[in-house]
């Protein structure tokens, strides 16, 4: 790989948080809304920034971007969090260059996901770059790259078992209810927030009840209703929050919200047992609520440990899945191989053509039209396997040179006379 590659990878790096180093807690602190990541988006583009994609979901809040500037993306990106520089520096991490493509694919995949082949991850990442092609945060690179990265994990999903077996988010919430509720069939469910978690997590557990007692609550009634339509089941307005938390025995909150949605007041004169299963980032379940006493709260990163023998299954897929990564590696740098010599295989072609007309341009004369097509005919044919045989050897030679264009040079070049 030439320096001058491996220059433009130092330029594509990831800021992050994950649950790999940072507490539940710390990690809402770096949770970005919607609002923030359109925030910053806009403020990266000002800024002149090449290309920005940013990714908030419960278990990691990732800024990857292509520029030479790493400090301003920090500065942008720790303005719109409620963590300072010095939560980062503890909690955070930096990667840069062939480890952060890297480190983009087992995310994509599902190898980096807390619970291991979760792929709920790609569709969270192919929302984040689609928000950034709508603020014209997308350049070349990352175009290319992501293209990349998201046909790879296509294939893993497709030709390995890494994501086969139920095991997510919304699984380990239903697999902890199975488990912890004796009286399944019968219990009464209240599901608080009905995004892409929420319907996973509705869609599992009637999977698993013999009934339709399961009532569904959402800021946006008429997305509730929608859902709610879809399964045969009730739902309610926000203003019944309090009244569905008294009737329940199971209350999962999936809101997603940049605060706590579940208070104290909601649960105002309950005195009856609840399990309540918080599956949002930051938590959104107000923390005076886990000091109740016939209440249990239980979080994200306390479901994740409460997975089927499907993860172990997972695991031994691993290595099979970083063969496929591997593999579109070695493409995309292929393709940067191939971007970055694009001028000089312009240069060498014109370089070709311009003899090629000179030669043609003393001969013409001499030659009548059927001899002039013939000849013509023959020397376009060598000029294209002259072509083919200089970029063959451009692409490998200009891997010791400071410049292709040296190398470019260095085929034309007049021959010395002795």
């Amino acid at each position: 790989m030439s320096s001058q590659i491996r220059e433009n990878l130092q330029k594509f790096f990831v800021l992050g948080v994950s649950y790999r180093k940072t507490a539940l807690d710390v990690r809402g602190r770096f949770s970005l809304t919607q609002m923030d990541q359109e925030a910053l988006l806009q403020d990266a583009k000002k800024a002149g920034i090449e290309g920005l994609i940013v990714l908030s979901t419960c278990n990691r809040t990732e800024v990857y971007a292509h520029t030479s500037d790493m400090d301003l993306v920090k500065k942008l990106f720790l303005s719109y969090c409620k963590g300072n520089e010095k939560d980062f520096r503890y909690n955070g991490y930096t990667i840069q260059g062939s480890d952060c493509i890297k480190h983009l694919y087992k995310v994509c995949s599902g190898i980096d996901s807390q619970i291991v082949g979760d792929f709920q991850i790609v569709g969270q990442v192919k929302n984040a770059y689609q928000l950034s092609e709508e603020y014209q945060m997308i350049n070349s690179f990352l175009n290319r790259l992501f293209s990349f990265v998201f046909k790879a994990s296509k294939k893993i999903k497709n030709e390995t078992e890494l994501s086969r077996g139920a095991a997510s988010v919304s699984h380990a919430a239903v697999q902890y209810i199975k488990d912890k509720v004796s009286d399944l069939e019968s219990a009464n469910y209240l599901l608080f927030g009905t995004g892409e978690i929420g319907k996973d997590t509705c869609s599992n557990l009637l999977k698993h009840m013999g009934n339709r007692s399961l009532t569904l609550v959402n800021r946006n009634v008429d997305k509730a209703e929608a859902l709610a339509n879809k399964y045969d089941i009730s739902y309610r307005a926000m203003s019944d929050l309090a009244e569905e938390v008294a009737k329940s025995e199971v209350i999962i909150v999936a809101t997603g919200a940049p605060h706590p949605t579940l208070k104290l007041e909601h649960f105002e004169g309950v005195t009856d047992c609840k399990l309540v299963l918080d599956l949002s980032v930051p938590r959104n379940v107000d923390r005076a609520i886990d000091d109740l006493e016939n209440t249990l709260v239980i979080t994200v990163d306390e479901l994740s440990e409460h997975i089927s023998e499907a993860i172990q299954q997972r695991l031994e897929c691993i290595p099979q899945a970083e063969e496929i990564i591997d593999d579109s590696m070695r493409e995309f740098y292929g393709w940067l191989e191939i971007t970055f010599l694009s001028p000089v295989i312009v240069a060498l072609k014109d370089n070709l053509n311009k003899i090629r007309e000179k030669e043609l341009e003393y001969h013409r004369p001499k030659m009548n039209e059927e001899e002039l097509k013939r000849v013509e005919k023959i020397t376009s044919n060598l000029m294209n396997k002259i072509a083919r045989a200089c970029i063959s050897h451009l692409k490998d030679h200009h891997k010791t040179q400071s410049s292709p264009m040296e190398t470019l040079n260095m085929l034309f070049q007049e021959p010395e006379t002795k």
